[in-house]
């Protein structure tokens, strides 16, 4: 079992390994699979993207640990993994040939990732920020900014991908 939190700067390193956990899951594992499989070019660019901007997320998490003086060890994300959980329930039951929805599924994993990430660095921001961590609040709030923008562009993706499923259904 991990350590008992006892300060608020426990809670904020806790919730750093987290992230440190989730940006290395997306960006060694989830994104590339996401990137692959996705069919619509808007969408698999966008992945692209972002799996570049990740890459740069786990540095800057593994940064900010280190100069928090604590060692960047990843500690694993139950709720992350429930989403790449339900993700891969959801898509087993999209038939293979339906590229359309198949990648309707994607994006609405990509979004609630997006919500998850948004809410974790807007939370790490006001701990760093509280505890006059000024830097690693400034930090944070760089990733959370790039957070927010990828979620206006799945939100978009998805809404192309969504006037084209009412598109086929009208055929």
């Amino acid at each position: 079992m991990a350590e008992r939190l006892t300060t608020p700067r426990e809670l904020l390193v806790a919730r750093l390994r987290q992230m440190l956990w989730i940006e290395r899951k997306l960006a060694y594992d989830v994104l590339p699979r996401l990137r692959q499989q996705a069919h619509a070019p808007d969408l698999r660019a966008g992945f692209g993207r972002h799996l570049l901007e990740t890459e740069s997320h786990v540095s800057t998490v593994r940064d900010v640990l280190g100069d928090l003086g604590v060692p960047a060890e990843p500690e694993e994300s139950p709720g992350f993994r429930g989403l790449v959980a339900e993700h891969e329930q959801l898509l087993g039951r999209v038939a293979e040939d339906d590229n359309l929805l198949s990648d309707l599924a994607h994006a609405v994993a990509a979004l609630a990732t997006e919500h998850l990430e948004i809410a974790s660095y807007e939370s790490m921001v006001s701990l760093a920020e509280s505890l006059g961590e000024e830097e690693v609040g400034i930090r944070l709030r760089e990733v959370l900014e790039q957070e927010q923008i990828a979620l206006e562009q799945v939100e978009s993706s998805m809404a192309k991908l969504l006037a084209e499923k009412v598109e086929s259904a009208r055929l």
